[in-house]
């Protein structure tokens, strides 16, 4: 039976009154405080609060903070282990952050480039 956890991002803040979420950094050390690499391989099902008085998280955090969950699961598993809990204003964000994370996979991909040994 998968545990449930939730990562509320009012956590992250860089201040209380801070309303938006943003640069890649910032994600990538929210991802390193929540542990997200370990969880994506375990049962955990991860419900992610987007505070109410919220006014954007940027693409940027959300690839930081969530761009290698994605590549790994793929979408279907991302949205099946990842819930978020916020207001209809930022799911069009989720979505284009999710998108973006997999066309950036592809992307990498196809460029096919030839490991070059180290001197």
């Amino acid at each position: 039976m998968a545990t449930h956890i939730t990562i509320d991002l009012a956590e992250v803040r860089t201040s209380p009154q801070s309303r938006v979420f943003s640069g890649r950094d910032r994600g990538e050390a929210a991802r390193r405080k929540y542990g997200l690499a370990k969880r994506d391989s375990s049962d955990e099902i991860v419900t992610v609060i987007i505070p109410p008085d919220t006014y954007s998280m940027n693409m940027s955090f959300f690839l930081g903070m969530f761009g290698d969950s994605v590549r790994k699961l793929g979408k279907d598993r991302f949205y099946e282990k990842y819930r978020f809990e916020c207001k209809d204003v930022h799911w069009p964000s989720i979505r284009e952050g999710v998108d973006r994370a997999l066309k950036e996979s592809s992307i990498f991909a196809s460029l096919k480039i030839p490991h070059v040994a180290a001197l």
